[in-house]
């Protein structure tokens, strides 16, 4: 199978979809499914926006991409989407309106929940594995979003920190294999590095660290921290830890930010890849052109 890898998309739910339709025709193979790191940008109306979000809209609408084109029915937006088949599955990232996903939430009993007007995106809950299968592959993931809260934070349960509910459901997960664990944060030791240079230690999340420890999934991916893609291996000798950059049009350049877009394939196991993509046609998809390509 196939499968798309994003991180940040802060409201560039279409833009990613678009990517997905051009490298099937590039490729003449299917994606069979995306994954989304967080910070998705799912706010469903503006009253929702946090102050940082607010700022970033005022100079770039499409951070409010979730909210044109994703909360009620547009038959150009149902074509885009039509180009492809495949769900699209994410973690909270802290940059969501936390108190309209939680009703949701509780509304539905499942692994995952939709949250848009076409029932291709969903919201994959804290700590409760979940197996995709397609033809004779399958692979399962698991996901932990949000951030943790920082050393000292007065309020540790606003709504972008993981929720005691969460670790507990967490911590009383079913213990089977992981393929794959998909997170918005780090682990606590995850070293930010720019030019091999380490310029950041992060804070992370500790239940990163069981996860990443005890589980020891072939792939971690997560976002958060912006900046260039970074893979490696990670410190327990077997995973391989990508962090993506953010979907947007980088510094001062009309062109997507390099490494904002990763490709899976996934037999099994013992047979899988991973590619950060580098192809020339990303670069067509600038601030102007992408919502005409």
């Amino acid at each position: 199978m196939n499968i798309a890898v994003f991180a940040d998309l802060h409201g560039r739910l279409l833009l990613a979809f678009k990517l997905c339709a051009r490298w099937q025709r590039e490729t003449g193979e299917n994606i069979d499914l995306i994954l989304q790191a967080g910070d998705l940008g799912a706010y469903p109306a503006m009253e929702g926006l946090d102050r940082a979000t607010r700022k970033y809209a005022e100079r770039d609408p499409t951070e409010l991409g979730f909210m044109q084109h994703f909360c009620t029915y547009d038959p150009h937006v149902s074509a885009i989407l039509a180009q492809t088949n495949c769900p699209m599955i994410f973690v909270r990232g802290n940059h969501e309106d936390h108190i309209w996903l939680d009703a949701l939430e509780q509304q539905h009993a499942g692994t995952i929940f939709p949250i848009d007007a076409y029932q291709r995106v969903y919201n994959l809950k804290t700590g409760l594995p979940w197996t995709f299968q397609h033809a004779n592959e399958q692979i399962t993931i698991l996901g932990i979003g949000r951030i943790g809260a920082p050393p000292g934070e007065e309020d540790p349960q606003q709504g972008r920190y993981i929720q005691p509910y969460e670790k507990e459901r967490f911590a009383q997960r079913e213990k089977t294999a992981i393929d794959v664990l998909l997170t918005h944060h780090s682990r606590t030791d995850f070293v930010i590095l720019e030019r091999g240079i380490k310029i950041k230690a992060s804070t992370g999340m500790q239940e990163i660290n069981t996860a990443l420890d005890e589980d020891q999934p072939a792939y971690h991916f997560f976002g958060h921290y912006g900046g260039p893609a970074q893979v490696r291996t990670d410190t327990n000798g077997v995973t391989r830890s990508v962090k993506l950059a953010d979907l947007h049009w980088a510094y001062r350049s009309p062109q997507l930010e390099e490494g904002s877009m990763g490709l899976l394939r996934w037999h099994n196991r013992k047979q899988h890849s991973f590619e950060v993509l580098d192809a020339p046609w990303l670069k067509e998809y600038t601030a102007r052109t992408w919502s005409s390509l």
